[in-house]
């Protein structure tokens, strides 16, 4: 997939804060790999790819990330939506946290 650059500008010229960057990122990285934003799901190949090229130190701790993935079922057809994307990202930073 390569560089995946699809951040949007923002409408407004607010300056916002580190932690509200952050969370973009992490959103605008979701539909990044949901094929450049053409659905509203991510497939487990897309999310493995996603946990391997933007998250290659937190993929240490996903090890429980990498097993959900496992379990979703066939790599073409299971559709990780938003929110469980948004859960296993919690689940990755709660993992890095308790090493």
């Amino acid at each position: 997939m390569g560089q995946c650059n699809c951040r949007k500008k923002r409408k407004d010229c607010q300056e916002l804060t580190d932690v509200e960057r952050a969370i973009e990122t992490v959103i605008s990285q979701f539909h990044c790999y949901a094929v450049k934003g053409q659905k509203e799901y991510l497939t487990p190949n897309e999310m493995q790819e996603l946990l391997v090229q933007k998250l290659p130190h937190l993929g240490k701790c996903v090890g429980p990330l990498e097993e959900k993935i496992e379990c979703m079922g066939d790599p073409n057809e299971a559709k990780l939506e938003f929110g469980e994307y948004w859960d296993m990202m919690g689940d990755a930073a709660k993992g890095c946290r308790r090493k």
